[in-house]
C-alpha cells in the first residue's frame, strides 16, 4: 500500500466504526485525554478480515489508526505493524505527533496478544 495523505485518511475514514462483536479488542492511552480502541475480526483460517478502531479526534491518531486497520486487513503479518511502518504509511503527520503511531501499534499488540495463561492449580 502506498503512502496515505493524512488529510485524505482524516477525510474519510474507512476504517473508523463500532467495535461490537469484534473478537479482539485493544487499547491504548497516553494519561493525556488521547485514547484509541482497535477491533479485530478474523476468518475461519484466524486471518484478519476486518480491523476497526475508535480514535480521539486527533488527525494523527486517526490517521495512524487507519493505515493500521487498513494495513491488518491486506494481510500485512501484525508483527511488521509496528510505529515506523506506520508513520512511513501516513503522509503529513508533524513529527511530533510520532506517538501516536506508537498508540496505535500498542492498541493492536494488545488487541493481537495471545490471552494471559490461566495456571489451573491456582484458585
Amino acid at each position: 500500500m502506498p503512502p496515505r495523505r493524512l488529510a485524505d485518511l482524516v477525510y474519510q475514514p474507512l476504517h473508523a466504526g463500532p467495535l461490537d462483536g469484534a473478537e479482539l479488542l485493544g487499547e491504548a492511552a497516553d494519561g493525556e485525554g488521547l485514547v484509541v480502541r482497535v477491533g479485530i475480526w478474523r476468518d475461519g483460517g484466524g486471518r484478519i478480515r476486518r480491523a476497526r478502531h475508535r480514535s480521539a479526534s486527533c488527525a494523527a491518531l486517526i490517521g495512524y489508526a487507519e493505515v493500521a486497520c487498513a494495513l491488518a486487513e491486506a494481510g500485512e503479518p501484525p508483527a511488521t505493524l509496528l510505529v515506523d511502518r506506520l508513520v512511513s504509511a501516513v503522509v503529513g503527520a508533524h513529527p511530533l505527533h510520532r506517538d501516536r503511531a506508537a498508540l496505535v501499534a500498542t492498541a493492536l499488540a494488545r488487541a493481537l496478544a495471545p490471552p494471559p495463561s490461566r495456571n489451573e492449580d491456582c484458585p
